[in-house]
């Protein structure tokens, strides 16, 4: 039952999409009607990895979570934390899909400050440290550093100046 119809279920509304455009008059507004649902996926998916993972097909649930990497703020976030929780839990499917976190997380640790100021800088900020605590999560597994794509990208991070300090204040925060 768990594994046929629920998890089937959460793996639909993991990447469920039900976006719509409001007119507000001179405006238009996009309101995600599933981003609530996509939330309560990845905290089902991530509490069964936890106390139930035999239910779970992990690997068919990879690509699910490279699309969430390239969701909205929230998801982002909360599936760094449930990669970073699958690094020593299952790490085989993670290095397997390493590839296909490269492009999501680049534009995440990648992501633009333009005008922001104050805690809009720092949620940016913590944004940014949230996707290279992923990629050295990722990169520290064995194999990972075999996949092209992925050792590519981690290398071109390293040696970027820009995210030098985020990538020691990443280090401090693990020391």
């Amino acid at each position: 039952l768990m594994k046929d119809q629920i998890i089937a279920q959460i793996y639909d509304l993991a990447q469920l999409n039900l976006e719509r455009k409001v007119d507000l008059g001179p405006f238009k507004h996009t309101v995600d009607d599933a981003l609530p649902l996509r939330k309560a996926a990845l905290s089902v998916f991530a509490t069964c990895l936890e106390k139930c993972p035999s239910s779970l097909d992990i690997s068919s649930f990879m690509p699910v979570m490279a699309k969430a990497l390239a969701d909205v703020e929230d998801i982002q976030l909360q599936a760094h934390q449930v990669i970073i929780s699958m690094c020593s839990r299952h790490p085989i499917p993670v290095v397997a899909a390493a590839d296909s976190f490269v492009e999501p997380l680049d534009k995440t640790v990648n992501k633009k400050k333009g005008t922001k100021t104050g805690t809009e800088l720092e949620r940016v900020y913590e944004w940014i440290k949230s996707g290279l605590r992923v990629m050295i999560a990722v990169s520290m597994l064995d194999g990972a550093m075999n996949n092209r794509k992925f050792a590519d990208f981690v290398h071109r991070i390293q040696n970027s100046s820009k995210h030098e300090p985020f990538l020691k204040a990443v280090e401090e925060e693990r020391n």
